[in-house]
């Protein structure tokens, strides 16, 4: 017991001497809170986050959305609360209020290069008289884990200005030179109206001119095929006027009337009668006749010509005109029945 009595003094003093030494580690904070004003709790100087104010833009004037970000960079594990105070941006002497469109508030926390921390949160205020703006610190709260403890954001000042400068009562400025602007003064900006003028028709013409060339053309229909009577009754007269015979080519002229009648049945009924044989093509005109044509005057046509072409049948000079008449009698009575304007639509004669 006695021992107990002389030992109390000791302990007491060195429990005291901690006491003010952990007091000394941590920071002092402001205690004053019946005004309004913001409190910290002690913390170690590795724990307290750094805090960070900007204004954008920083010299507003009255009017101006006015972005004020508050920035915190802490440590790894720690978290960081804060929400602006209401009151303490109030300014009834400038008139500061909420902007009406509020910037959203990001939650996400960036990872800084140091290993720390970074957290924002930005508030737009808007200023509708000149002055200057003092925003007091206002509370936040640090989670680290093992405790959550109060911190105070720096307190915030800026100066509104006015629009009209820097003047606090501006006061208007002297009359400027009067401008002339008689009818001579004014010759440039005519001139100068004019040019636009011609700028704009000529864009506008060659936006036109693009624009059509650019248009798909319309393409006339192609003209009616002619019946193969017209054809048939020129390709004969061509090799009526001809020298085939004179020059002595009589199975190129034999070929020739050949080739005449035969194109001019395969039109008439619709088939390939260059391609056939003469028997072949009998046998169509027995089943599709030509109106007005026997099939013994297309059979004795066709096979006197396959005499010439394939016999070296050598026929005398009245042989070969009583040929070519008989190939013209043939076309002759195939003739269509068709109006004097649609003959010459298709180019024949009436």
């Amino acid at each position: 017991m006695i021992v107990a009595l002389l030992l109390a003094p000791s302990l007491a003093s060195a429990q005291d001497a901690a006491v003010a030494a952990d007091a000394a580690a941590r920071p002092v904070a402001p205690v004053v809170a019946r005004n309004g004003e913001c409190v910290a709790d002690p913390l170690p100087a590795d724990h307290a986050p750094a805090i960070e104010v900007t204004l954008n833009p920083p010299n507003p004037q009255v009017g101006d959305r006015v972005r004020v970000t508050w920035t915190f960079r802490y440590r790894t594990h720690d978290r960081v609360e804060f929400d602006p105070d209401a009151v303490a941006l109030q300014q009834p002497g400038v008139e500061l209020e909420y902007a009406r469109e509020q910037p959203e508030r990001d939650r996400s926390v960036h990872g800084e290069r140091d290993g720390r921390l970074r957290s924002e949160v930005v508030v737009a205020l808007q200023p509708f008289r000149a002055g200057d703006v003092v925003i007091r610190p206002m509370s936040a709260r640090v989670n680290t884990g093992d405790e959550i403890a109060r911190i105070c954001t720096p307190e915030v000042r800026f100066r509104v200005r006015s629009v009209f400068g820097n003047a606090s009562h501006p006061q208007p400025r002297d009359v400027t030179r009067p401008e002339d602007v008689r009818r001579d003064a004014l010759t440039a900006r005519y001139v100068a109206l004019g040019l636009d003028a011609l700028f704009v028709a000529v864009v506008s013409a060659l936006s036109l001119a693009a624009w059509l060339r650019r248009r798909p053309k319309v393409v006339p229909p192609p003209p009616p095929p002619r019946h193969p009577y017209f054809i048939a009754r020129d390709a004969l007269e061509v090799l009526g006027r001809g020298d085939l015979l004179a020059r002595g080519l009589t199975k190129d002229y034999y070929d020739a009337i050949s080739d005449v009648v035969r194109r001019y049945l395969g039109g008439v009924r619709a088939f390939d009668a260059i391609e056939m044989t003469t028997d072949e093509i009998l046998a169509h005109l027995r089943k599709h006749p030509l109106p007005g044509v026997t099939s013994v005057e297309v059979e004795n046509l066709l096979r006197e010509c396959d005499l010439v072409k394939f016999a070296r049948y050598v026929p005398a000079h009245e042989d070969s005109d009583e040929i070519l008449a008989a190939a013209v009698s043939l076309v002759e009575r195939g003739r269509p029945t068709m109006s004097t304007a649609q003959e010459a639509a298709r180019g024949g004669a009436p």
